[in-house]
């Protein structure tokens, strides 16, 4: 198995071409190994990923290498050093979804690492990225330490206290982490010590976020990403990123056109990477410039509300043959409670405006199990999809696809609906199926995420600190999703934290982290979605939503 697991790191290493320097095994002072608890295909995609990659990289006394999870069995060694991560004086995670904290169990099983940070001494194992950032607690046993935030510039300190006290105890070690701004070390801390405060980085221009490591072998092939923006100033009510990632910031034209041309040293198309893309203050500009330059681009997301003729122009120049927007919800009443600010109009506007350009294909992305969602919703979503297929016909796009790709609703700490239970599995079930049978026979194409996995998701994110044993109970029995079910601990399964609807003023187990804004600007914004009242778009001349930029 060895030598299979080392045969595959070397031809993924082969196929690589890093655009920085990385120094070898044993070279620097702090050995830092960055582990993705995903496929690799999958990490390669990830900007948080490479720009942590980056900082470490550039330090003169530290190094970072990169391990991935391929697999139950596969020790997981670094694709750089063909090391075991043991072997490193300390471990970083970088975490996105939930549903990879299983994944994480396997990695340190399999690297001989004690599970439970009390039973460790070094190597430290730390975690970063979004679903620590807004609930750390269902981790808080596994990791000697959090990062809380963006993770560019907290990094650098970090590894000064490395660097600084190699040959410290690791107590002490600890000790002076926890002194660091964004830094939870759950041994460590007592709520006399105040909430942990995010970690916010005010100016993008400062850092690359963008490709450190040029692979095909990930799930855009041959583009190379850049950060645009970070942060959303929309105020979707039920969007981690919208409120974790506040306030919206943006790299300047100038930067990101700079970073393209460097990108064509090694392929002909970039990603742009942004929590809504079309919203870029400059995006005219950047479309009309990147045409100009014979360099085509990619999205990562898009508003139906907000797209203008230059930037459709620029994806149909790119040879995109899909057009992808989220209206979110079914029903117009819906959009009103979640605050998606988009119409049915603005639909047919982005369709009809693709189809002009030769963007054919259609993909729309909905949630089901909304809080207050009713069959009429459901009814009025259907009847919106066929018309939409008619249209489309009708204005001559006769061989468009259309897509629905329907997601549960999963309620998220840190966001207007973290107090809202998410709808009942079997409920999901049926209303996904309805929309299927309905619209499947007009040949219009519905995907959909599962439930189940989806409970899991919600469970694990809403989790408190005894949610570990479920995660240590579900990896004992194998490690496979259906092992999350029949797990009960203290009266606390992954229904109890999945379902319960939470009281708006009962303490919660991630309130021990400080977001930066207003503690009542979710309560506000929970009781506007009941009355279906709007919230307008963060503008920093007139904003008084949230106060960060103020503070």
């Amino acid at each position: 198995m060895r030598w299979e697991i080392k045969k595959k790191l070397q031809q993924l290493k082969d196929s690589e071409l890093p655009l920085i320097q990385i120094k070898e095994y044993g070279s620097a002072l702090v050995n830092f190994a960055l582990v993705f608890p995903n496929t690799y295909n999958i990490g390669m995609t990830n900007l948080g990923f490479h720009s942590i990659y980056r900082e470490v990289n550039k330090r003169k006394d530290s190094l970072c290498h990169r391990a991935f999870f391929f697999g139950k069995g596969f020790k997981p060694y670094t694709i750089e050093a063909q090391k075991e991560i043991s072997s490193y004086d300390i471990i970083g995670f970088s975490i996105s979804y939930e549903m990879d904290y299983i994944n994480i169990l396997e990695v340190l099983k399999e690297s001989n690492i004690p599970f439970l940070a009390r039973d460790r001494d070094f190597p430290l194992v730390m975690a970063g990225g979004p679903a620590v950032t807004f609930n750390p607690e269902p981790l808080s046993q596994f990791f000697d330490f959090f990062v809380i935030g963006e993770g560019e510039e907290v990094i650098h300190e970090i590894m000064e206290v490395m660097e600084e006290n190699k040959t410290a105890k690791k107590e002490d070690v600890l000790e002076m982490l926890s002194q660091i701004e964004g830094v939870y070390v759950p041994l460590l801390y007592k709520k006399e010590r105040g909430r942990i405060k995010k970690r916010y980085l005010r100016n993008l221009n400062d850092f690359f976020t963008e490709t450190a490591v040029f692979t095909k072998n990930n799930e855009f092939k041959d583009m190379f990403l850049i950060e645009i923006s970070r942060g959303c100033g929309r105020n979707c009510r039920f969007c981690m990123a919208g409120y974790c990632y506040r306030i919206p910031r943006i790299r300047d034209l100038e930067v990101v056109l700079k970073r393209a041309e460097f990108a064509k040293k090694f392929t002909d198309k970039v990603g742009l990477v942004g929590a809504a893309v079309s919203d870029y203050p400059d995006i005219e500009k950047l479309s009309r410039e990147l045409m100009k330059r014979n360099i085509k681009f990619s999205v990562s997301s898009l508003r139906a509300d907000s797209l203008v003729t230059p930037l459709l122009e620029g994806l149909s120049f790119s040879n995109h043959k899909t057009l992808t927007v989220a209206p979110e919800a079914g029903s117009e009443r819906l959009r009103k409670i979640i605050n998606k600010g988009i119409k049915e109009e603005d639909i047919y506007k982005a369709a009809e405006g693709a189809f002009k350009f030769g963007i054919k294909n259609l993909k729309l992305y909905y949630m089901v199990g909304i809080p207050t969602e009713k069959d009429s919703d459901i009814d009025e979503m259907v009847v919106f999809l066929k018309n939409l297929k008619y249209f489309m016909i009708n204005i001559g796009n006769k061989t468009g696809e259309l897509t629905v790709s329907i997601n549960p609703f999963i309620p998220k700490p840190f966001t207007p609906f973290q107090w809202f239970g998410m709808e009942k599995e079997n409920i999901l079930e049926e209303r996904i199926n309805r929309i299927k049978s309905t619209l499947k026979p007009l040949g219009i194409k519905v995907i959909n995420e599962s439930p189940r996995l989806s409970v899991i998701q919600a469970s694990l994110a809403r989790g408190d600190k005894e949610s570990g044993n479920l995660i240590l109970k579900a990896h004992e029995r194998g490690g496979k999703t259906t092992d999350f079910k029949n797990i009960d601990i203290n009266g606390k399964d992954i229904y109890f934290y999945a379902y319960r609807n939470l009281d708006l003023y009962e303490e919660l187990p991630w309130d021990i982290i400080n977001m930066g804004f207003d503690e009542e600007l979710l309560k506000r914004e929970y009781k506007k979605a009941l009355k279906e009242e709007s919230t307008s778009p963060c503008t920093k001349e007139k904003c008084k939503l949230c106060m960060i930029c103020e503070k």
